[in-house]
């Protein structure tokens, strides 16, 4: 019976060994592997007291006492370099030196994870892909892991961990082979979890982006779900029209961003919706029943915000209303004749704004990205604001342009008399505290540009249009966190060799070096003998 005991620690070791394989197929700690390692260390431990005297014999021998010596010294240098693996994932430390900051997040992510990391909650993002892994988006992940200790991110198989995969619904995951090239593209779910709160990422047939992640760390952190109002009823652009001068990009933009969407006609309604947090009137045709200028004033007064695209005559300007915030609707179309925007595809009647041209204000703050502006009228600050009205110039035209008021020539020239010299402002943002029924205070925002046309679907995608648009409706909403550049697409920086340029690397790399190398060797050998 003893000498059956006394061999139990060799069974005890190959069941704990079968649990470490039995975990490496499946990825789980279920019940049966973690059974069997229970097992197989019981078994040990059986084995060992069994053999104790033996045990305590062997040890006492100076070899023991050697190797006893360096095991601890082998065990203190593992637990070394296992404590600094330990603190290197805690405090992740990344140096991008690519020529194009591939590897940097965009600066808008880079504030979103920041208030996550402020709110203390654990992020947990879960990546089902076939075989457990994807290797762009680790390295995106990489990246956001690398920004805070609450961000978690797993990878799991779809088909090993099926368990997994059925409790959060995952049926979007794959191989896709491009049927022109024959390149297989894998495709998986990936699942933003924050407290209660989850969101789904699912592509088909393209890479999962770090727009796409970040905008689901957006939904999942609202604590409650803004709306944003497009006015309707005198000829405004309809954000449910997907032609291209309809709004449909930017409402599918908006609601990517985590806004609820809709329209409202306010003679139907006969007030502003009192879920709404911004009003965008996107270039009305016709003049507003001054009724629903008192709506949309009231709206502001309580610390409401809107944004108002004010196209060129004919449409109207609503001077009177504007009067009040401190701001100019100029009667005039915005030239730009510097040549710039020709090489562009654009023409005169489509000012050029660069990043020289944006003024000082959150919503273009960092913005260097280029923008259009087609038939736009001029927008600008009054010399003497209202009393607690704050109003900032967003951008302008160049030098080279002017505001052209006699819309009515079939030919523009630039006459000082009349016409306004460039720079001309296109457009404008207001804010001014108001004392709401509560008489608690509160910051009213409003932003006015010279045209709708920029944010429609011919010109969203555009250069930094579509971004600038919704960095004016997250200062509106005071989501002033989530205002930046949005991530920018990676540029290919392939290097492109020629044949002899190829023989060459070949040549020194496969050739020259080996056989310095082999040479050398050589050398050593022949002298070595002669010695």
């Amino acid at each position: 019976m003893k000498n059956i005991l006394q061999k139990l620690d060799i069974l005890g070791l190959v069941l704990a060994v079968a649990a470490v394989v039995w975990y490496s197929i499946t990825n789980v700690w279920d019940k049966w592997n973690l059974s069997l390692a229970g097992a197989g260390a019981a078994l040990i431990v059986i084995g060992v007291a069994s053999n104790y005297k033996q045990v305590m014999a062997t040890l006492g021998r100076r070899s023991s006492k050697y190797a006893a010596n360096y095991a601890i010294s082998l065990v203190l240098v593992l637990a070394v370099v296992v404590g600094l693996n330990y603190v290197g994932r805690r405090h992740v430390r990344r140096f991008d030196v690519t020529a194009n900051s591939r590897f940097t997040l965009a600066p808008q992510t880079l504030k979103v994870v920041e208030s996550l990391d402020k709110a203390g909650k654990d992020v947990e993002i879960k990546a089902f892909f076939p075989g457990g892994n994807h290797e762009p988006l680790q390295a995106m992940l990489t990246e956001y892991g690398a920004l805070s200790r609450h961000l978690r991110y797993e990878f799991i198989d779809p088909d090993r961990q099926n368990d997994v995969a059925n409790r959060y619904g995952v049926t979007v995951y794959g191989l896709l082979e491009n049927p022109i090239t024959r390149e297989a593209i894998k495709f998986g779910t990936v699942v933003v979890s924050y407290g209660d709160r989850t969101e789904r990422i699912e592509k088909r047939s393209e890479e999962i982006e770090e727009q796409d992640m970040t905008n689901a760390l957006v939904k999942v952190s609202r604590t409650g779900t803004k709306k944003v109002y497009f006015i309707s009823g005198h000829g405004e652009k309809d954000p449910d029209d997907s032609d291209r001068f309809g709004y449909a990009l930017a409402k599918k933009a908006l609601e990517e961003q985590g806004y609820a969407v809709d329209k409202a006609n306010l003679v139907a309604e006969g007030k502003v919706p009192e879920d709404a947090n911004v009003l965008v009137v996107a270039g009305p045709q016709n003049e507003p029943f001054p009724q629903e200028m008192d709506f949309i004033a009231g709206f502001l007064d309580a610390g409401g915000a809107a944004l108002f695209m004010m196209d060129p005559k004919p449409s109207p300007a609503l001077q009177g209303f504007f009067d009040g915030w401190g701001v100019q609707i100029d009667d005039d179309v915005v030239l730009d004749v510097s040549g710039v925007g020709r090489l562009m595809g654009a023409s005169e009647s489509m000012p050029l704004v660069r990043d020289r041209d944006y003024g000082q204000h959150p919503i273009t703050d960092r913005f260097t990205t280029m923008t259009f502006f087609p038939l736009t009228r001029s927008i600008r600050p009054v010399d003497q604001a209202p009393d607690g009205v704050t109003v900032t110039t967003l951008f302008s035209s160049n030098a080279s342009s002017w505001g052209e008021t006699d819309l009515d020539s079939s030919s523009a020239e630039f006459n000082p008399d009349e016409d306004f010299q460039g720079p001309v402002p296109m457009a404008v943002a207001a804010s001014k505290e108001t004392a709401a029924d509560d008489a608690s205070a509160r910051t009213a925002r409003l932003v006015v540009t010279g045209t709708a046309r920029f944010a429609d679907n011919d010109y969203f995608p555009a250069q930094g249009n579509g971004n600038l648009f919704l960095n004016m409706v997250s200062w509106l909403a005071q989501d002033d966190d989530l205002i930046s550049i949005r991530p920018r697409p990676l540029d290919d920086r392939r290097i492109l060799l020629s044949e002899a340029q190829q023989k060459a690397i070949f040549f020194v790399a496969v050739i020259l070096l080996p056989g310095i190398a082999l040479l050398a060797g050589l050398v050593v050998v022949v002298r070595r003998r002669r010695m």
